[in-house]
């Protein structure tokens, strides 16, 4: 998925803001996770993730980030949904969740000394990832979905 983003995601000139496919497949993918493997997964997530080479932000930002975000997730937002996620839940908590990660790498990268946008662009790119998120939803959660349930072994089946 990151070399997707990269290579194909990152050269599309989205209308509104951008789109980010890494960010809307992990969150997928943690919602299906037990607390100590999505914490594992979301480490390692934010691990690839600061390898992009187009980053400007401290290495080591969307690990935190991103690991943050999978625990919080796992163990409070699981726990309060359904044992059997439907796939419009999966896109809420997705758009919910992508958006919340980058209002926190945006405050973070900001106390941090990253430089940020006006308000009105920050806003923008907001608004236009949780809008594409939720568009393109229906084509995404059920392929993280499926890719899930393939990794799974026969006993966690």
């Amino acid at each position: 998925m990151f070399l997707l983003q990269e290579t194909i995601i990152n050269q599309i000139n989205f209308f509104v803001g951008g789109f980010s496919l890494y960010l809307a497949f992990f969150m997928a993918w943690i919602m299906q996770e037990e607390r100590n493997s999505a914490v594992v997964t979301g480490f390692i997530a934010g691990f690839i993730a600061d390898l992009s080479p187009t980053l400007e932000a401290p290495f080591g930002l969307w690990t935190f980030i991103l690991t943050v975000m999978s625990y919080l997730l796992a163990t409070n937002l699981r726990a309060a949904l359904d044992a059997e996620l439907s796939p419009v839940t999966m896109s809420i908590v997705t758009v919910v969740g992508s958006t919340f990660a980058l209002i926190a790498f945006l405050v973070c990268g900001a106390i941090l000394g990253q430089e940020v946008g006006s308000p009105a662009y920050v806003f923008q790119e907001l608004c236009g990832n949780a809008l594409w998120a939720l568009l393109l939803s229906p084509i995404f959660v059920p392929v993280t979905i499926s890719a899930y349930r393939a990794t799974l072994t026969a006993r966690n089946r």
